[in-house]
């Protein structure tokens, strides 16, 4: 699923968006969200949209190594419910 995404400043109380070919004659959900212009709130948007720096490599291999599962046999057969 390909998303679109467009900033823009609302100066009316009536906002156009030019659709894209891929997105004619299908359904859309639009959604508008204030944007708050801070420095500060645009690092946090910016951060939330991405990992965190360091985070693979402060992750990568803390699962245990889990033993392998043993056959078990086949599955029983079973009545049909009709």
């Amino acid at each position: 699923m390909k998303s679109y995404r467009e900033i823009r400043e609302v100066t009316s109380d009536t906002v156009t968006i030019p659709v894209p070919k891929e997105l004619l004659h299908q359904k859309v959900e639009i959604i508008l969200l204030p944007i708050d212009d801070s420095a500060e709130a645009a690092g946090l948007h910016e951060r939330a949209q991405s990992w965190p720096a360091g985070f693979f490599d402060r992750f990568a291999g803390s699962l245990p190594n889990f033993p392998d599962i043993d056959f078990e046999g086949n599955y029983e057969r079973r009545d049909s419910i009709e």
